[in-house]
C-alpha cells in the first residue's frame, strides 16, 4: 500500500481509528509546516469516511492536489522534456541551485537516471525523491537533506518507502 493511500482508503471496522500521524508529520516537513494544507488534508480524511462512491473517486483523483504544489505526479515513461516541466512546478524547486542545461540528461534515459544525474550534481544539498503511491506513477517532491532524512525514516518505520531518485 503506497504511503498516502492509507489516508484515503476506508475501512467499514468502525472499531479500527486510523494512526495517521506519521502522514501529517511526512507531510509538514515536506510543505514546511504549512499549516492550510495540513488542515486541508486532514479535511479531505474526514470525507473519506464518506460512503459516497463518487465523493471518494474525486478524492482519490485529486489527493496529491492536497498538497498544494510541493508534489507532482509523473508517469514513469514521460519524456526528459515533462519531467523537467514537472519539476519546475514544485514549490521547492529553488532547492534546485543548478543549472540543469549543464548537465548531460540523455533524452533515451529515464526518470530514475535524470533524477539520479541532477541528485548526484546536488552534491547532498537537497534531493528529488518519490513518494511510493503503490503506481506506475512517480510522485516527485524536492525537498533538503535534513528533510529527506527525516521522511524517508518516518516512511520507513511505518511501512513505506520515499527514496531518492
Amino acid at each position: 500500500m503506497g504511503l498516502f493511500e492509507r489516508l484515503f482508503k476506508t475501512d467499514k471496522n468502525e472499531n479500527e481509528k486510523k494512526d495517521l500521524s506519521y502522514i501529517y508529520k511526512i507531510t509538514e516537513l515536506i510543505t514546511n509546516n504549512n499549516s492550510g494544507i495540513i488542515n486541508a488534508l486532514k479535511e479531505n480524511i474526514m470525507k473519506s469516511d464518506s460512503d459516497d462512491l463518487r465523493e471518494m473517486a474525486t478524492l482519490n483523483e485529486s489527493r496529491f492536489n492536497i498538497l498544494g504544489g510541493y508534489a507532482f505526479g509523473i508517469d514513469y515513461k514521460c519524456e526528459l522534456e515533462d519531467f523537467l516541466w514537472a519539476l519546475k512546478q514544485l514549490k521547492t524547486y529553488s532547492l534546485i541551485d543548478i543549472n540543469l542545461s549543464s548537465l548531460n540528461l540523455n533524452e533515451n534515459e529515464d526518470v530514475e537516471s535524470w533524477g539520479e544525474e541532477i541528485n548526484t550534481a546536488l552534491g547532498g544539498r537537497a534531493y528529488i525523491c518519490m513518494i511510493d503511491i503503490d503506481s506506475d506513477s512517480y510522485e516527485l517532491i524536492i525537498v533538503n537533506a535534513d528533510v529527506y532524512e527525516k521522511i524517508s525514516h518516518i516512511a520507513e518505520s511505518n511501512g513505506h518507502t520515499i527514496d531518492d531518485l
